[in-house]
């Protein structure tokens, strides 16, 4: 995450459009929806797999936890904000 610190602010706070990664799980997605409580993001690679294109297009959601809920789940979580 320390990568272009020209174009990414990291943060513990999200915003639409960040990309988040997981601490505790090496695994990364995007911030869609943040109402300063409430935090949707898309993910993909639940089946923890290597997988084609074609297959990887399947395996992916849209979810909506609490900030807190999210952070428990991934173990810390830091987004990368685009400034």
């Amino acid at each position: 995450m320390n990568a272009h610190p020209d174009k990414f602010k990291i943060s513990s706070t999200p915003a639409v459009g960040a990309i988040f990664s997981c601490i505790g799980r090496n695994h990364v997605g995007i911030v869609i929806g943040w109402d300063g409580t409430n935090i949707t993001i898309q993910e993909g690679n639940l089946d923890g797999k290597t997988n084609s294109f074609a297959e990887a297009k399947k395996d992916w959601h849209t979810v909506t936890y609490t900030l807190s809920q999210f952070v428990s789940i991934c173990h810390g979580v830091e987004f990368a904000i685009p400034i």
